[in-house]
């Protein structure tokens, strides 16, 4: 808390339109030659991207704007090897939001054979909290350590190294040991729409100059910073410095100067990423994903459109807590998962770690990880939508659990689940490269307007199966969406049929069906 107290002080001292440029300001450019990129699959959007940071001179912020699957990252690897191969007298910093985020850009770094970045010109910082065993063996000879436990070398080797890769917070030790304002020329961010916006100060007020090249890699419309504290949340902590920049007019206009987007999908197919692409991106995002004969959709049997990757399973199960735990869970969806795992893994050519599990709330993660346990299935990973971000999967299943129309409201006072959040409904429906299964109750989920759109973009595509729809009261996804059915209505409907769906779902996958409830029993579950 004291760095970020600091890093917060420190930049008062900064000029403002340094942290936030007004329409006024004039990007200072150098000319520079053409490149021959390391990396020869990088696209127009890409290559522009890095012409315009070596083009850059100081101040203010560059940004990369990368939807999800867009290579953000591979972007601003090939900039930091162009810097590196080609101005000997640079000095470059990349923080990013985690550990193995920032391994990742180690990796991607020191394996470019090009490039050939030496072992003793790059350095991973870590702080001493993090565990010896966390880092890859093939990583720590570019780590500092003793009796392993990890440390912050002093300043006469910091300065003889020109690229180090830490965490926002652990780029603070840097300063601590005396490296100076303006030591390094170049300041990259990776995921800097997860940093909350003193971490993302905790690099620049301490070490940017009026020359110094920042750059930030981000995505507005995923998930932002995340914040335990109510007051914290009042003041505006939950924004991130790189959505507070799109409120600069600069960035909002999309003046190429201060920002580019990453157009290009190379992870969705083109049906996955239609729904986001039109609902968050303007419809800007190309689906450019390869496609293969032996695709995912087409050799699972259970698709009642296999040219569509896309299914909404519908159940109508019943929210459950235990005793005073404030976690829901919903037995009869995590049942159906199962059950559908059973079923990937049938169809062949899909290993457990091809496949990911997303549901908001902890209990119910707990509850599937514990049958895929019994079904020796542990290699599925099931966590929340926090924990795929940046993630991807051949296959993406998601819960959401909620059965309860009362319990919505408690859900968007708090910030919980899905529905009313549409970032967490982003990154959701984003990590999925070949196929996204949807397992959810369609009367609650249609009360919110991005989980409705995705709802009938399923059902007019002849993807939806199980329980009975809800009545459809918009002529089309991009209309309004107008008031519901009464929650007395709503909730009849679905409870009058749940025994039945339970039952044939009983019927279908009994095994499945035992575990999960012997799972649950003598918790003192209660509906």
């Amino acid at each position: 808390m004291r760095r970020l107290y600091q890093a917060v002080q420190a930049a008062e001292g900064l000029e403002h339109d340094l942290l936030f440029p007004s329409e006024s300001t004039k990007r200072r450019l150098i000319k520079t030659p053409g490149f021959v990129p390391f990396n020869n699959s990088l696209n127009q959007e890409q290559i522009r991207s890095v012409e315009m940071i070596l083009g850059c001179e100081g101040a203010p912020p560059y940004v990369i704007y990368g939807p999800p699957g867009t290579g953000k990252t591979m972007t601003l690897v090939e900039a930091m090897l162009q810097i590196y191969a080609t101005r000997k007298n640079d000095r470059i910093l990349v923080c990013a939001a985690s550990n193995s985020a920032a391994d990742h850009v180690l990796e991607k770094l020191i394996s470019n054979d090009d490039a050939k970045v030496k072992e003793n010109q790059i350095f991973r910082l870590n702080a001493s909290s993090r565990s010896y065993e966390d880092v890859h063996p093939d990583h720590i000879r570019f780590c500092y350590f003793d009796e392993s436990i990890f440390k912050c070398p002093p300043l006469r080797a910091l300065v003889q190294y020109r690229i180090i890769i830490s965490t926002y917070m652990s780029s603070s030790l840097l300063y601590a040991e005396g490296v100076s304002s303006g030591h390094f020329s170049h300041i990259f961010l990776d995921e800097s729409g997860q940093a909350s916006e003193p971490e993302s100060m905790v690099p620049i007020a301490n070490f940017c100059s009026r020359e110094t090249v920042i750059v930030l890699a981000g995505d507005p419309q995923q998930l932002g910073p995340v914040i335990y504290s109510k007051d914290a949340k009042a003041f505006g902590l939950g924004k991130s410095y790189l959505e507070r920049l799109f409120e600069c007019e600069p960035y909002r206009n999309g003046d190429e100067g201060f920002v580019i987007k990453l157009v290009r999908n190379y992870r969705c197919h083109a049906a996955i990423l239609d729904l986001p692409s039109k609902l968050f991106y303007k419809g800007e995002l190309l689906a450019c994903k390869e496609d293969t004969s032996s695709s995912i959709s087409s050799i699972v049997d259970f698709l009642p459109n296999k040219e569509f990757p896309v299914l909404f399973f519908g159940i109508q199960g019943f929210d459950e807590r235990e005793r005073n735990n404030p976690s829901w869970f919903n037995r009869i969806e995590a049942s159906k998962v199962v059950e559908v795992i059973n079923k990937l893994r049938a169809s062949g050519d899909l290993d457990e770690a091809d496949i990911g599990v997303i549901t908001p709330y902890r209990q119910q993660v707990l509850k599937i990880k514990k049958v895929l346990e019994n079904w020796e299935l542990s290699d599925v990973k099931v966590g929340s939508v926090e924990q795929f971000q940046g993630q991807e999967r051949e296959v993406i299943i998601v819960s959401t659990v909620r059965s309860t129309i009362k319990h919505n409201d408690f859900d968007r006072t708090y910030r919980l689940g899905f529905l009313s959040n549409p970032k967490r409904f982003n990154v959701a429906i984003t990590r999925a490269r070949s196929l996204l299964i949807i397992v959810g109750n369609p009367h609650i989920v249609s009360q919110d307007p991005c989980w409705e759109k995705l709802l009938w973009f399923c059902a007019d595509n002849n993807s939806y199966k199980g329980c009975p729809l809800p009545e459809r009261q918009s002529s089309a996804c991009e209309e309004p969406i107008p008031k519901r059915n009464s929650i007395s209505e709503l909730e009849n409907s679905c409870h009058s049929r749940v025994r039945e769906w339970f039952q044939s779902l009983d019927e279908e996958v009994p095994q499945i069906t035992q575990i999960v409830s012997d799972a649950a029993e003598g918790s003192g579950c209660r509906k």
